[in-house]
């Protein structure tokens, strides 16, 4: 019997072994030494501290990666010293070391209780629909005019003239206005997309640049040269769309997420109110602390 159950045990443990050898083969070191070791899944939580739109960039530059475990690695070791020296039983460090961790794992928590609340998306398609239909009015796209431009910049305002009349008078012979744009527009962010500006509503603009941008009304139209206090433009018209009632498929992601977000509030709301019903406050410590800091003003 004895034999049996040591053979078994050892079995349990050599099972737990494997899993635990697994699990770490899942999760590569990526630094370690001083008796600790930085793992992917450190650079994947801590990368969580930047927007969400930058994060695949950053983890894609193996020197970006590489500082952050550092950071992490030198954090670890100095961690590991402290409680070498027993500094996490000192009251104030204990203190903070839970409430460090309180954050995590109650933000953790709040993460699954949002998707556990959010609400079915058949409910948030009925009431995104019946939102529209009551509130159609309010949902005005105004009038918009899709242009691209040339500009040169007037530090020396005869020859910067000069250089983008030629540059018109190419453009109306039919030269490609999206190459002009690259190869001669002073305004780099726009160049790099032939000139291209995407949509503009009015008011958005110097007023120079949306009268004369306005003014056009045939798609591939020509504006005149005209001057700014950025210096002188062309204008190409390459669509207008007049002010209009939007769609329901164009509105539907700003009032899907105000819906989703507003079931999720609610939910937090409630749960805390919950919490709160068990809550048993000590008037008289609460008092005797702030007693404390208030003889110090």
């Amino acid at each position: 019997m004895r034999s049996w159950l040591t053979s078994l045990g050892a079995a349990a443990v050599l099972g737990a072994s494997s899993v635990a050898v697994m699990a770490q083969a899942a999760d590569p070191v990526l630094i370690e030494g001083h008796g600790v070791a930085v793992r992917e899944s450190d650079i994947l939580s801590d990368a969580k501290r930047m927007p969400e739109e930058m994060r695949a960039s950053f983890l894609a530059r193996k020197e970006s990666v590489a500082q952050m475990a550092d950071a992490i690695y030198v954090r670890r070791v100095l961690a590991l010293r402290a409680s070498q020296e027993q500094m996490d039983k000192q009251p104030e460090t204990a203190a903070a070391v839970r409430i460090a961790t309180d954050k995590v794992l109650s933000d953790a928590y709040l993460v699954k209780f949002d998707k556990d609340h959010t609400p079915d998306q058949k409910v948030v398609d009925a009431q995104v629909s019946a939102a529209y239909l009551v509130n159609k009015d309010k949902y005005q796209a105004p009038e918009q005019a899709h242009v691209a431009h040339i500009l040169i910049a007037n530090q020396d305002d005869a020859k910067a003239k000069t250089q983008i009349e030629k540059l018109r008078q190419e453009a109306a012979s039919g030269a490609d206005f999206a190459q002009l744009a690259k190869t001669n527009s002073s305004d780099a962010g726009s160049a790099l997309k032939g000139g291209d500006l995407g949509l503009i509503p009015r008011g958005q603009t110097a007023p120079e640049f949306e009268t004369a941008a306005f003014a056009l009304s045939k798609p591939g139209e020509l504006s005149p040269v005209i001057k700014t206090q950025f210096g002188y433009h062309i204008i190409k018209l390459i669509e207008k769309k007049p002010a209009r009632t939007m769609s329901l498929e164009e509105v539907k992601p700003q009032l899907e997420k105000q819906f989703v977000q507003q079931a999720i509030q609610q939910a937090r709301k409630a749960e805390i109110e919950k919490i709160n019903e068990k809550t048993k406050a000590d008037s008289a410590n609460l008092e005797a602390f702030s007693a404390k800091f208030a003889a110090q003003k």
